[in-house]
């Protein structure tokens, strides 16, 4: 079984994960379901020990295809892709190879804003920009899409030591004589620091600018994965591995311990730093996926991006602007300036 939709008990139909309860609910007959419930579910849906499924091979365009189990069609992905749609039958679409061995996550944090915030949040990111095209807002609701992305975790120690040389310059007056000493000095400073939990996405299809502005997330929020939450929203599988992330995240630690060591230099009227020695010691990892909501749209040949963090409700985003929009207020500034301008001739 290479597909897996969760359905209710009660009806059949398909079971989406709910933030704002905690529960998974059924649309046509109104039942919530607990986590326990799905866990015992579960359990009965697949025997104790079945092998792991193996992946399918992508075509030669990189396509997966696979078969919904609900309506028996054809459901065609990308090579990465974990959780979508039946594009026939809307039910949500699981993919277990794509989850499974090396690519199992070990932890997940379900979404939490609903779908409705992430649009109320889209709505104010967009409120007073007059230039905004008029279609863009309504047609960036519907594109609005949940989904989580794979991160790597790290957990890594440093250890890091500098030396700098200073001065602190005094400068006094007496009588008609203005005096300045200066004053020098050598300083070291050397600091352990222990980072836990940096986040590195693992997906190429998502900028790393994108996802390091929507930071940081809440990780007391994570929970052991289980391929239930992935109901209803869309899921994407690492393509970019940890050993390939982890020197984006060297940089990022190292950057911060060169800066907690150089700020302790403060005090003094110049600070120049003469060595530095940042160690990186032991380090782990672990996969997990991150709850974002995502706009992808296009307007006049050009990409624009709104991402949500899909715990916390941070966002940041692009916005395009109308040429008409723009063209028509410019004209309306060149207007009122010319009227001012002949009005001021006239008084003057």
């Amino acid at each position: 079984m290479d597909v897996i939709t969760y359905q209710c008990p009660n009806c059949g139909a398909p079971l989406t994960f709910h933030s704002d309860t905690g529960k998974w609910d059924c649309e046509f007959c109104n039942s919530s379901f607990t986590k326990e419930m799905i866990d015992e579910a579960d359990q009965k849906r697949e025997p104790a020990f079945q092998p792991e499924p193996e992946p399918e091979e992508p075509d030669a365009a990189g396509l997966r295809r696979y078969t919904c189990p609900q309506c028996g069609a054809e459901i065609i992905t990308d090579a990465t892709t974990a959780a979508t749609f039946c594009v026939f039958c809307q039910n949500p679409a699981i993919m277990v190879s794509q989850l499974s061995g090396d690519f199992r996550p070990q932890k997940i944090i379900p979404f939490r804003n609903t779908r409705e915030e992430a649009v109320a949040a889209f709505r104010r990111h967009c409120r007073r920009k007059p230039l905004l095209p008029r279609d863009f807002v309504a047609a960036g609701v519907e594109k609005l899409t949940g989904i989580y992305i794979p991160f790597w975790l790290y957990d890594c120690q440093l250890d890091g030591r500098m030396a700098a040389m200073a001065q602190r310059v005094t400068t006094w007056r007496q009588g008609s004589y203005q005096y300045t000493k200066t004053d020098h000095y050598r300083l070291s400073r050397a600091a352990r620091m222990n980072f836990v939990r940096v986040p590195a996405d693992g997906s190429s299809k998502m900028g790393d600018e994108l996802m390091d502005a929507i930071e940081p997330y809440d990780y007391s929020g994570l929970e052991n994965f289980a391929m239930s939450y992935l109901s209803g929203f869309l899921a994407e599988r690492y393509d970019v591995n940890s050993d390939q992330c982890f020197p984006r995240v060297e940089d990022r630690v190292k950057t911060s311990c060169r800066d907690l060591l150089r700020n302790s230099m403060d005090g003094y009227t110049g600070v120049q730093v003469v060595h530095e020695d940042i160690r990186l010691g032991e380090h782990r990892c672990a996969y997990a996926l991150l709850p974002v909501w995502l706009l992808v749209s296009r307007y006049q040949g050009k990409e624009y991006l709104f991402a949500m963090n899909g715990q916390t409700g941070k966002i940041v985003g692009t916005l395009p602007i109308s040429r008409g929009r723009l063209f028509a207020w410019l004209g309306g500034l060149l207007a009122g300036l010319t009227v001012l301008l002949l009005l001021g001739g006239m008084l003057f």
